[in-house]
């Protein structure tokens, strides 16, 4: 068969019609062929019966007049007639005998009866020797029937009655039809039937052909557009109408290159970052180094330029502690020890360790819970993490004089722990960015010597590590507000945990 996948759905539908096709065709010959002979046959047996209660009644009737001449003429062509009837409407000869093979009244042709087996309108007794015996016959002529032609299918009936008695044979009703005739039926049906074949052949190859290209077809293109994405073009998208199989294949595909894109787009955004968040810090620490080492820099100032690039030092500290941390998040080997945390404790020991920053500043904290403890479920030094950082924003972006507003709620199964600053506020533009790696808005480049975009990264992928979210709004000119849930602490769940 072909190579092609096109090729090989077209073949095989092609030849499962055929195959179909010509074993529905083979299969109604034959049997309709057999059913109807056997239907005719029943139909040439029942007329033989009725023919021979007819002509046993006619006879009786008649008193011998049929056969000795004094018959009703009127009755006899009445008799005739349903001979006549009978051979017309089933399509059949009729020949009505008496006891000595006289053919008495017939219709139809008797061309089937050869001729030295009939002589002036009479047969061969032997032909009808059965019957005369008292014997039903019915079957198809051959070369073990003598006189009659092959292909005829012959019913042989005895007629009883008479003037004398009604259990005495008088004579014998013979029926016949030529197969050919019965057969002729089968070929106009069958003629039907392959005429409607042939159409449907034609449509199923059309059918097959439009369903063999609407696969392939999009096949080849997701083939084509794998290649491409595997040789690192993730700008590759199929467009496909369709809602089917296919249809979530190529959205699979679609989506797959898309999400590839953005992996590559972060990936080359990281090492740029990092680079750049690198290159920084080192180039401040080897130019005060070679400095210091050359006597550039003097004596006196050496204690001063120690310090900035013992800074810089703890700066590459915190980010490659923080790249550690968020890559031990994303790849899971952070396990989580989930257990009861007072939430508003961490508050106020967070709230206190930025106690020297709040004063500098002259920020007025404002802190709201609900009760004195609220506790959570979840992981003592991941949440910790989570509130410094959002506090650390906080005092950071806080101008001077500012307001900064700590709360907690509890709800019936969650917690919710919000932190809000007075300021300049972030725009919309940046608020749904701000949860990137290493994203920083110009604003915070500016104000945030220190930090280098990871921070707001790390609390979310803690958050959601709890099975919980985080979200952040904000108003230009007035005041940014961070949020985030855990699940409240009961007992039910200590008992699981421990």
């Amino acid at each position: 068969m072909g190579k092609t996948l096109f090729t090989r759905i077209f073949l095989t539908t092609v030849l499962i019609i055929f195959v179909s096709c010509g074993l529905t065709i083979s299969l109604l010959y034959s049997q309709l062929g057999s059913y109807l002979v056997n239907a005719q046959s029943k139909t040439l047996e029942r007329t033989a019966d009725h023919m021979a209660e007819v002509a046993g009644r006619f006879i009786g009737e008649s008193e011998g007049g049929f056969i000795t001449g004094g018959y009703d003429s009127a009755a006899v062509w009445m008799f005739q007639k349903n001979i006549e009837n009978q051979s017309n409407n089933n399509g059949c000869t009729v020949l009505i005998v008496d006891v000595n093979a006289n053919i008495i009244a017939m219709a139809g042709d008797i061309d089937f009866i050869e001729d030295k087996y009939i002589d002036d309108y009479r047969l061969d007794p032997r032909l009808i020797s059965k019957a005369l015996d008292g014997s039903e016959t019915s079957g198809i002529s051959g070369d073990k029937t003598p006189g009659i032609s092959k292909n005829i299918y012959v019913v042989t009936e005895p007629i009883y009655g008479g003037y004398a008695s009604e259990n005495m044979i008088w004579g014998a009703v013979v029926v016949c039809k030529p197969l050919p005739e019965i057969r002729q039926a089968r070929n106009e049906v069958m003629a039907l039937v392959l005429t409607s074949q042939c159409i449907a052949i034609l449509i199923a190859f059309l059918v097959s052909f439009i369903l063999a290209r609407s696969i392939s077809r999009p096949m080849s293109k997701l083939s084509s557009a794998v290649k491409a994405v595997a040789s690192g073009d993730y700008t590759q998208k199929i467009e496909y109408g369709s809602n089917d199989e296919m249809g979530e294949l190529i959205s699979g595909f679609n989506y797959m290159t898309e999400t590839l894109k953005e992996i590559d787009e972060i990936r080359s955004s990281f090492v740029s970052n990092v680079a750049h968040e690198l290159r920084t810090p080192m180039t401040i620490i080897s130019g005060f180094v070679e400095g210091i080492l050359d006597g550039t820099i003097s004596e006196e100032d050496r204690d001063k330029y120690l310090g900035i690039v013992l800074s810089e030092s703890r700066r590459l500290g915190r980010l490659v502690n923080d790249l550690l941390q968020a890559s031990r998040l994303e790849s899971g080997t952070a396990k989580l020890v989930m257990r009861q945390i007072d939430v508003n404790e961490m508050l106020r020991k967070g709230i206190i360790s930025y106690e020297n920053a709040i004063t500098e500043k002259n920020i007025h904290v404002e802190v709201q819970f609900k009760y004195d403890h609220c506790y959570a479920l979840g992981d003592e030094d991941s949440i910790y993490r989570v509130i410094m950082n959002l506090l650390d924003n906080a005092v950071k972006f806080t101008p001077e004089d500012g307001v900064i507003r700590v709360r907690s709620s509890e709800g019936a199964r969650k917690i919710e722990v919000s932190v809000e600053n007075t300021g300049s506020g972030i725009s919309e533009k940046d608020l749904s960015k701000i949860w990137e790696r290493f994203y920083k808005t110009d604003r915070s480049r500016s104000i945030d010597k220190r930090g280098v975009g990871l921070g707001l990264y790390l609390v979310k992928t803690i958050i959601s590590q709890h099975n919980n979210r985080i979200w952040a709004e904000s108003k230009e000119g007035e005041y940014t507000r961070f949020t985030f849930t855990l699940d409240r602490f009961n007992v039910k769940k200590t008992e699981q945990i421990t």
